[in-house]
């Protein structure tokens, strides 16, 4: 049985072995952990999904000891069958879906477990590779531990997934098939294994540069270079962290790009921008606060004539009703549950009452749309605004312009994000078999029906009182804006109730993730694509001519460059498979200086009609600037719509591309899709 358990509660979501009345710790012993185990994460460094299975931290069972007591208890699994069931003298006191009673968690507060645990957090905390001889980091791990009391994390919670509460069930039942497999493996008295190994909860964090690590390697006991960006961040932390606890049911995943924002996010979601082999999310973390409130975002609210919390309100609406979208049909992707991280603490604007525009305006969408919200700046801040000099919260550098925290916050936004997830374990589980109970769905809408259980009297009689609210609908109510109305919402909401639903019983778990985009390709997103060999290889297959590009990777940003002015190149695609091309979408960097003076490309797009002869004239075209005035390099999304001309099976697309201007220009990304 695994050493900590905390933590099945933790994103198990609570799939652990904590019987709290029958089951104690003898031992926390962590010390077997390879010390040689490089948890790299990210795309580029890690190794394929399948690969992974063989190369987790291990953690040998820990010794525990049962509570005297006249009954036995077995766990049975029999995997060929689909079916696990806890035991007790041949009666079954827990089916397979609750968890809840079987680990006892319905009155479990996530401050008492984690404040009766912190010796396995503690030991969960050391990186893979710090090894347990030097344990280099033990004196700052432990001071900043002291400081992330359950009170201080609790102000991080904000609020709770109050509409996924089905997801969040889906992965504790994801998470208990598979500790029961492990279980039934690690037990040395079971003959044969399970065939079928249940898979793990599959996370996927998104984010830009703070999310990536820059700067991690910043601390106040050792100048390192042991780990890598992605290696010393925060998510590569957490799933270390959860996989120790848990004995390995989490497989988390980043997508994390320096000068990305939350519009590049909706780029790599809507059009699946992932590695072939990555499985759909379980849990999407949203983890670009900091670049969502960047100078640029504000600078271009500006020119809009918006205010900057506005802007941030458009673009992270867009992103959440991407992400949360109902399925039409099997072929969707059905919703993960969402959690929102913010980690913006200040730096790029000093005002106080800016510094919390996304605070603002992701509290209200999340209050709105009822998904998760974590703030790790709500729980440091105090202790940053206390002493705007410490460097073990917030990015050190101050007053200088520094948005990249060190290892401290990296550290501490593990656990954060972890006890967000306890919370919101123990909060399902406390509530479990009420609204199981209670919850009467019809087509696609939630009615809370009246049961006279817990408490709740005999109701004297069966007379309907008037005013009693309808049944809510399970779809995302209408778009948050300033023409959103209590006059029509109802109306609208329920409305688009009965255009929009569709029963997703029938549809098959874990279908792989269509893939919308003929052609695609995101420097140092994927994995096994960051050297400029792999870009050259994939360019390579629809380059017909090139005078002036090259691959490159200045400064870590794999892209494809111009080297001189007038650089021109020309593509090449045979649409031979059912998939249309409706738009040619670039990620372009976006720099300043001599160099990128007067930078700017155009675009030309031609369709030849089932391969026949070349046009002569584009179809369409578009100019993009690769120069601004601002003193940092950005990465910014343009979208060419083909509109009429779109791109057809048997066609033929060719695309031109020449730099107008300047002596430089630098995509970072290419994605030709349906939509």
């Amino acid at each position: 049985m695994q050493t900590s358990t905390l933590f099945s509660f933790i994103l198990g979501f609570a799939i652990s072995s904590i019987f709290y009345s029958q089951i104690h710790f003898l031992t926390s012993d962590t010390s077997s952990i390879n010390s040689n185990n490089d948890f790299a994460l990210h795309f580029d460094e890690q190794p394929s999904y399948s690969e992974r299975h063989s190369q987790q931290l291990h953690v040998p069972p820990s010794t525990v000891v049962l509570d005297q007591s006249p009954v036995d208890v077995v766990v049975e699994i029999d995997l060929d069958e689909a079916t696990e069931s806890i035991v007790t003298n041949d009666k079954m006191i827990a089916d397979e879906n609750d968890m809840c009673t079987m680990l006892n968690l319905k009155s479990s507060s996530p401050s008492f477990i984690w404040k009766e645990h912190l010796e396995q957090i503690f030991l969960a905390s050391r990186h893979g590779q710090d090894s347990p001889d030097e344990y280099i980091w033990h004196d700052f791990t432990a001071k900043l531990l002291n400081y992330m009391t359950p009170q201080r994390l609790q102000t991080s919670i904000k609020t709770l997934p109050s509409r996924y509460w089905k997801q969040v069930g889906n992965i504790m039942k994801i998470a208990h098939d598979r500790h029961l497999y492990k279980q039934k493996v690690n037990n040395s008295n079971n003959k044969g294994n399970p065939k079928v190994e249940p898979r793990k909860v599959n996370i996927l964090v998104l984010g830009g540069s703070v999310t990536m690590g820059v700067l991690c390697h910043n601390n106040p006991v050792q100048v390192t270079s042991r780990f890598s960006r992605r290696n010393c961040a925060w998510p590569t932390r957490l799933e270390q962290f959860l996989n120790v606890l848990t004995d390995d049911l989490v497989d988390l995943q980043m997508i994390t790009l320096g000068g990305t924002n939350t519009e590049s996010a909706i780029r790599i979601w809507d059009y699946a921008l992932f590695p072939s082999d990555m499985p759909h999310p379980d849990i999407v973390i949203h983890a670009y606060s900091t670049n969502d409130m960047h100078v640029l975002s504000e600078n271009e609210a500006k020119n809009r004539g918006i205010t900057l919390e506005d802007m941030i309100m458009e673009v992270n609406q867009l992103f959440i009703r991407t992400i949360l979208k109902p399925q039409k049909d099997c072929t969707d992707r059905p919703p993960p549950l969402l959690l929102y991280f913010d980690d913006y603490v200040g730096n790029e604007q000093r005002e106080l009452l800016k510094t919390h525009s996304f605070a603002r305006a992701a509290h209200s969408l999340a209050s709105y749309y009822g998904f998760g919200l974590i703030s790790y700046a709500d729980a440091v801040r105090h202790l940053i605004y206390a002493d705007t000099s410490e460097d073990w919260f917030s990015p050190n550098d101050w007053p200088e312009r520094q948005v990249h925290p060190g290892m401290g916050m990296h550290i501490s936004a593990m656990w954060i994000v972890a006890f967000n997830m306890l919370n919101i374990a123990t909060s399902y589980c406390a509530s479990f078999d009420l609204e199981r109970e209670m919850t009467h769905h019809v087509k696609g809408a939630s009615k809370l029906e009246y049961v006279s259980k817990n408490g709740l009297p005999v109701l004297r009689n069966d007379k309907k009182l008037a005013g009693e609210p309808r049944a809510a609908p399970d779809i995302l109510p209408p778009e948050l804006n300033t023409n959103t109305s209590l006059n029509d919402i109802s109306s609208k909401w329920q409305s688009d109730l009965e255009s929009s639903y569709f029963d997703a019983s029938s549809c098959k778990a874990n279908h792989p993730i269509e893939k919308p985009c003929l052609f695609s390709w995101v420097g140092g997103l994927e994995r096994k694509f960051d050297k400029i060999a792999h870009l050259e290889k994939r360019m390579k297959q629809i380059i017909t001519t090139n005078d002036g590009w090259i691959s490159s990777a200045d400064k870590g940003k794999l892209g494809f460059e111009a080297i001189k002015g007038g650089a021109v190149f020309e593509l090449k695609i045979k649409l031979d498979k059912q998939l249309n091309v409706q738009t040619l979408n670039f990620m372009v960097m976006t720099s300043y200086g001599d160099k990128w003076k007067d930078s700017i490309v155009r675009v030309d797009a031609f369709v030849d009609r089932n391969g026949e002869t070349p046009s002569a004239d584009p179809a369409k075209s578009l100019d993009i600037e690769g120069f601004h005035d601002r003193h940092t390099s950005e990465t910014y999304n343009h979208k060419l719509d083909l509109g009429s001309y779109q791109a057809l099976p048997k066609d033929v697309l060719r695309v031109r591309i020449t730099l107008l201007g300047g002596t430089t220009f630098k995509f970072i990304g290419m994605a030709f899709c349906d939509h």
